[in-house]
């Protein structure tokens, strides 16, 4: 476990006994969350994500979606890569997802 350290309410340091395995599987869970977070709050629930996939809606909604999902899917993986060939816990920590823009018409 990572714990930052203060002292009268400034930050004088951190205590990280995670091994590099812990802290690696700890940040890949957390960008997963971002991830679906970012997915969800674009207003893309599951049942909009199936309805896309089965062509319910007209193309260029379906095609919007689907494009949206892999770009934020592209970027975990990227994030992922980064963190599973970081050397140490402060690298695996450092690495941050960055959202891609919704598209219009979603």
């Amino acid at each position: 476990m990572k714990i930052e350290i203060y002292k009268n309410g400034i930050f004088v340091g951190s205590d990280d006994n995670r091994t590099l395995e812990e802290a690696k599987n700890e940040k890949i869970n957390f960008i997963k969350e971002i991830a679906t977070f970012h997915i969800k709050n674009s207003g893309l629930d599951e049942i909009t994500q199936l309805n896309a996939i089965a062509g319910i809606y007209n193309q260029e909604r379906c095609n919007a979606i689907k494009s949206y999902i892999s770009s934020c899917r592209n970027e975990y993986l990227r994030c992922k890569g980064i963190i599973l060939s970081s050397k140490t816990n402060d690298e695996c920590d450092t690495v941050q997802f960055i959202a891609p823009q919704v598209p219009e018409g979603i």
